[in-house]
């Protein structure tokens, strides 16, 4: 048995859900790729899928292997990359989980720009809210604005995200100017429900700490749908920076209580600890980092 072939072949069923997938990505038969994954159970001695018609599930015994085997084939990337000098071009996939949001403002810098510097690269970009589990589902890097839990991953920081109050000056105009954040209880407001308390708004005027309980006139999970509805002149709303800075400058939206919120994240790309980081996975992280640096010394 060709163990390591037999371990990509089980995390490739893994990725894909099911062996017909599996075998269609890889360009191999779905016999050889049972065949490999049925000798590797052989050889354990465990079973390492539960499997049905339609798809295969790991066993626990089975999600605690794959994860020794994506850490495992990751070290061998890293040393066979690391017998190559600096001019050998990066290849292979990365899989890289980001929000909706960032990736509306940033897209490039997740993509493109990488694969400029490396053309032989590929890129698979989930964008979602949610917490990926990066082993089971074969993540090589989240970009969040949360500091991790879990002791497993590596957190590099890349960039300060604020939290600005803003809304539309036809709100503003219609319904009347907002002086001090307490005004805000009498202000239909715009809720996003991904932050750890939604209707709960901080400030800090004058060294001094306010909580203030809003109305949630409209509840929604997107900083896209938050702005969009902001400028629709509909309410009052806490953005991320970075979603509304192009508004902001234009003059569609106005900041309120400037420097009094108190609320602020730290964008990191999140990975995991290995003693071996792969050429591909390091130099993406630092294609990040710097992107985000960049954008951050220039304002924007």
């Amino acid at each position: 048995m060709d163990r390591l072939n037999a371990m990509e072949a089980l995390i490739r069923v893994v990725d894909a859900g099911s062996f017909s997938e599996a075998a269609k990505r890889w360009g191999r038969s779905k016999a050889a790729v049972s065949k490999y994954v049925a000798a590797l159970e052989e050889h354990v001695g465990v079973q390492l899928l539960q499997r049905t018609t339609r798809s295969s599930s790991l066993t626990e015994a089975g999600r605690l292997y794959v994860a020794g085997c994506r850490e495992l084939l990751g070290d061998l990337d890293a040393l066979e990359a690391g017998l190559h000098t600096d001019r050998v071009a990066l290849r292979g996939l990365l899989r890289v989980s980001a929000p909706p949001g960032l990736a509306s403002r940033h897209l490039h810098a997740l993509t493109t720009d990488f694969l400029a510097q490396h053309p032989d690269m590929r890129i698979d970009l989930d964008l979602t809210h949610r917490i990926v589990d990066m082993v089971d589902e074969g993540v090589d890097v989240a970009i969040r604005a949360t500091e991790p839990l879990d002791s497993s991953l590596v957190a590099r920081r890349l960039a300060p995200v604020h939290i600005l109050a803003v809304a539309a000056p036809a709100y503003l105009d219609a319904h009347g100017a907002l002086r001090t954040p307490a005004d805000l209880a009498h202000h239909r407001c715009l809720v996003d429900s991904n932050f750890r308390e939604p209707q709960r708004w901080r400030f800090c005027v004058e060294g001094r700490r306010v909580s203030v309980r809003v109305d949630a006139a409209i509840r929604v999970n997107s900083p896209i749908a938050i702005r969009e509805l902001c400028l629709d002149a509909q309410c009052v709303a806490l953005a991320p920076d970075f979603m509304v800075e192009d508004e902001l400058r234009a003059g569609k939206l106005v900041e309120l209580f400037h420097g009094q919120v108190a609320l602020e994240w730290t964008l990191h790309a999140l990975y995991m600890r290995r003693d071996h980081v792969p050429a591909r996975l390091r130099a993406y992280v630092d294609h990040l980092a710097l992107s985000f640096s960049a954008n951050v010394s220039a304002g924007g």
